[in-house]
């Protein structure tokens, strides 16, 4: 390593490079799904029904799922999109809400599909719309199966 020679600014170029690329990602996510999120919140509520019928819950824990998620899906949509340090923050912040899902008669085992086929459903929006956000689909997948490992890291396996 020569301490005498500089880099001419171009690390902390390629980092706020990074960073942009992430950003516009991360933005265009938000796009695609913030108006399509009430529609794949109603698709998987289907699968909510079944998960609290087969787990002896009834209609009612069905109803409060659909509650608590639709209260939840604003910080979700907004970690989404934010950089690093506040996606973790705003994910903390949407725990409560599975708090209040665990209150409700809901164990990790049946939050865990809920939310993968929330994810599938989702990654098909993204995947039909990347382009017209002037992404390669495969561009924005990859943004979005970040966030859902970071979202399952914080909601469903560390509370």
């Amino acid at each position: 390593m020569c301490a005498g020679v500089s880099d001419r600014g171009r690390v902390g170029e390629a980092r706020d490079f990074a960073y942009d690329a992430a950003h516009a990602r991360r933005q265009a996510l938000g796009r695609i799904l913030r108006p399509r999120a009430d529609s794949i919140q109603d698709n998987t509520l289907g699968q909510a029904y079944r998960a609290t019928n087969f787990l002896g819950l009834g209609t009612l824990a069905a109803k409060r799922w659909a509650a608590i998620s639709s209260r939840a899906m604003p910080t979700c949509l907004d970690a989404l999109e934010a950089d690093d340090a506040r996606r973790i923050v705003l994910l903390d912040q949407a725990g409560e809400f599975i708090h209040e899902l665990r209150a409700a008669g809901f164990q990790r085992f049946a939050m865990k599909p809920l939310t993968s086929l929330g994810f599938r459903l989702a990654l098909r929006e993204v995947k039909a719309h990347a382009p017209a956000e002037g992404f390669d689909p495969e561009e924005l997948e990859d943004e979005l199966r970040v966030f859902q490992r970071a979202f399952e890291a914080r909601i469903i396996y560390r509370t």
